[in-house]
């Protein structure tokens, strides 16, 4: 073996110590609330706020948590209480084109104001109108009227009755009105017999008398009838004139109160021209229960008309802000709201209709003149979403849809005035779709000018894993979780390095760090140290370490065939990570190549048998770029060659085994066995450079598990591509077995490298050998 590349124990750990650090848990040290690393971020929100520019709206971008989102939200308001309340927007009626609501601004003390004005009114109109219409001396004046009618009545009725007496004619009532009869000297009704009886001259004389009270009798009904019309307008213009007068009174102080908005001034104008129009009906109102069936019928009717109409004399504010800064909606805290706002239906009297009062705001309402937050991937779910929020923002205005999106149609569709818009929107989302809508949405460009990345990262040094400590704390004495010693931190921040996979660096998402340790407190006494952490991940693993009890029983027993004594030609331990759930691990694959005489190069069994994904495929090609530039300077690459994964069923991708697949190419060419005992891992590029991998430490652990279970002999160990050694932070396990002497760890940097030590010859000797090989191969 080459000692030259062996690596030492102390090169296996990049880790820091307890007595590095002046404290002994989190109690020791200030709570901190602000993030690392992320002064440039926080900086560049500000700036984004700052800027009232149109169209400076944000995109922040890095790895989703709670603390990023908690940090724009913090700075938001910041920002946000140093503004002027923004105005509330609403609908009113358009009593010219009902089908056309308008929209009208004011002042947010002004909208809770008139919101109540209005409701007084409305109230006035249905409740109090009806009771002043049934007041005393409404109703003394009305009885009057009927008084001087009916005198009115009596004394024509009193002429006509003394008429009739001097004319010696009886007055007889019927359905056809009065009618008149002749009477004989005892003041008796002549009889038909008698009167035809009479000579023919009094008879004429009779019947003109008769005609003459008849013709006045006509007239006077005539002009009775004028006057009970007279008498019935009056009637009803004292309700209307006791209506009028209070109405008058209600919109005149309306109008007083409201004198700084020219809006509300046309409203209440055409409210008094509708009252007026309808005067009438609101003067037919009844608070009370009528005797009669049909009247009290009729007064439901009159009523329930007057409601419909006193509808009309509402607003429908979509927001009213605080009067304290400007509003922060957050799409989280929304998730039943429509962005855009949306018209409601109302069923009635099987007519499917709609008004102003049905129109519903949305996030972008209730945001107008703050700020909009909304999370990428929630708002393209639905491509409208996406184009309506652009629409707005180059407009802005908003207009808020009618039914046709849902597919109803309606007789008169309902399409409200544009709202005006003006509010700032950041957006929350990842790298990737920023780039994606930066490179294909020409609009995206043009409307978020601002993009805030947050470091998805934290370089790890003692000043940082101090500030660590204190961001912990923090949230440990929020949420009443015990003290974490100084032990428990690094095992965690060790854990998330693996996680990682470098020894100083950690997501800057610190939730799993609060997430292990809820649940390493049920297991902690006083502190939460190495041990429960410890025993907090066992628990985690413990259902998915089930898979990884079978493969390792397959690998005692025989039935997964692996090596680990001896050396073979063309066969080769790698190494490759498998994961289940939150459980990462390491064990070797037996690889195999053969080659003999023929001209279809490289065949990779797993790219036959479709289970090799793109990157492998390319790996394979890159092997036959190495071994063409290598070995065909002179001659053809004239070679038949098979590679398989064996005892792999399933995908096979990535790169990471091409140079084990190499090495065994290169043996079984040279025929020169390879040492069984050594597991490799690694990519190669097509100038025989080793490239590092990932799952490096999971890798090197899981064949010294494998090796251990088998008995140690002292000759086992890892070869490993050299850029790979800054990102060990292997088990003490492994570190105190290559301490000893009972595993041993390479690292190398290129193919010949790595050819000495698993093959154990001088690299010009296997070059010669597959050289002559492949001469062989071409005659």
């Amino acid at each position: 073996m080459n000692s030259i590349n062996e690596l030492k124990w102390d090169e296996l750990n990049h880790s820091y110590q307890p007595s590095d650090f002046s404290f002994r848990n989190t109690d020791e040290v200030q709570s901190i609330s602000e993030l690392l690393e992320q002064e440039d971020a926080i900086e560049r929100i500000r700036q984004g706020l700052q800027i009232e520019s149109r169209n400076y709206n944000l995109y922040v971008c890095g790895a989703h948590n709670d603390y990023m989102e908690k940090v724009v939200i913090d700075e938001v308001k910041k920002k946000a209480c140093q503004k002027e309340c923004p105005m509330a927007f609403g609908y009113i009626y358009n009593f010219n084109m009902p089908e056309q609501p308008l929209i009208v601004a004011l002042k947010a003390i002004d909208a809770r104001q008139l919101q109540e004005d209005l409701e007084e009114f409305r109230t006035f109109i249905l409740n109090d109108i009806p009771i002043l219409l049934e007041e005393d001396e409404v109703k003394q004046r009305q009885e009057t009227l009927i008084e001087e009618f009916e005198k009115l009545t009596e004394k024509y009725f009193m002429d006509i009755a003394e008429k009739a007496e001097r004319y010696n004619v009886q007055i007889k009532k019927t359905n056809e009105g009065i009618r008149f009869a002749p009477l004989n000297e005892k003041g008796e009704g002549l009889t038909k017999e008698v009167f035809l009886k009479m000579p023919q001259i009094e008879q004429e004389a009779i019947l003109e008398k008769i005609s003459q009270l008849q013709d006045y009798t006509d007239e006077i009904m005539i002009f009775l009838e004028r006057k009970e019309d007279e008498y019935l307008r009056l009637y009803s213009e004292v309700r209307e004139e006791v209506v009028l007068k209070e109405i008058g009174k209600n919109i005149k102080k309306l109008k007083e109160t409201y004198k700084d908005y020219s809006c509300l001034q046309n409203y209440f104008n055409s409210i008094a021209e509708d009252f007026l129009e309808h005067l009438e009906l609101f003067a037919s109102m009844s608070g009370e229960e009528d005797e009669q069936q049909e009247n009290r019928k009729e007064i439901h009717v009159i009523n329930q008309e007057v409601q419909r109409i006193v509808r009309h004399y509402d607003i429908n504010f979509l927001n009213i802000p605080k009067e304290l800064g400007v509003p922060i909606i957050n799409d989280r805290d929304y998730v039943q709201l429509d962005l855009m706002g949306k018209i409601l239906l109302d069923i009635e009297n099987n007519t499917v209709q709609s008004d102003f009062l049905h129109i519903r705001p949305g996030m972008m309402n209730l945001a107008n003149g703050g700020y909009l937050i909304l999370h990428i991937e929630d708002l393209i779910e639905k491509k409208s979403r996406w184009q309506h929020l652009k629409s707005v923002l180059k407009t802005g205005k908003m207009y808020i849809e009618g039914t046709e999106e849902i597919g109803i149609a309606l007789t008169t569709p309902l399409k409200p005035e544009p709202v005006p818009i003006q509010v700032k929107v950041i957006l929350i989302g990842d790298y990737a779709t920023y780039e994606l809508l930066k490179n294909y949405d020409e609009d995206f460009k043009k409307l978020f000018k601002m993009r805030v990345a947050f470091d998805e990262t934290i370089d790890i040094n003692i000043q940082k894993v101090e500030h660590i400590a204190g961001n912990i704390k923090k949230r440990l004495i929020e949420e009443n979780i015990k003290p974490l010693s100084v032990e428990g931190l690094l095992h965690i921040l060790t854990y998330g390095c693996r996680k990682m996979e470098h020894p100083t660096k950690i997501s800057s998402d610190l939730e799993w760090m609060i997430d292990l340790l809820r649940e390493a407190q049920l297991y902690a006494k006083e502190q939460i140290g190495k041990e429960e952490i410890e025993k907090c991940l066992r628990e985690r693993e413990r259902y998915e370490r089930k898979a990884k009890e079978q493969l390792d029983e397959s690998l005692q027993d025989g039935t997964y065939l692996i090596d680990t004594k001896g050396s073979k030609i063309g066969q080769i331990n790698g190494l490759a990570v498998y994961s289940i759930g939150d459980l990462s691990f390491g064990r070797p694959l037996r690889i195999t190549a053969t080659t003999y005489r023929g001209k279809s190069g490289i065949v990779d069994i797993e790219n036959e048998a479709k289970l090799s994904g793109s990157i492998h495929t390319k790996g394979i090609h890159i092997i036959t770029g190495f071994l063409g530039n290598q070995f065909a300077q002179e001659i053809p690459l004239s070679l038949n060659c098979n590679i398989c994964f064996e005892q792999s069923y399933v995908g096979v991708d990535g790169d990471s085994a091409s140079s084990a697949e190499l090495y065994a190419i290169l043996s079984s060419l040279a025929e020169t066995p390879i040492y069984q005992n050594i597991a490799v891992t690694g990519s190669v590029n097509q100038f025989g450079e080793i490239q590092p991998v990932g799952g490096i430490n999971e890798k090197i652990e899981g064949f010294y598990q494998v090796c251990k279970q088998r008995g140690l002999t002292g000759s086992e160990g890892v070869m490993i591509p050299q850029n790979n050694v800054k990102e060990l932070m292997l088990a003490s396990e492994v570190v105190e077995a290559v301490r000893n002497k009972t595993f041993h760890i390479y690292a190398i940097k290129d193919i010949w490298e790595g050819v000495e030590i698993m093959m154990d010859e001088n690299r010009e000797r296997v070059k010669a050998r597959i050289v002559e090989k492949l001469i062989r191969f071409n005659k």
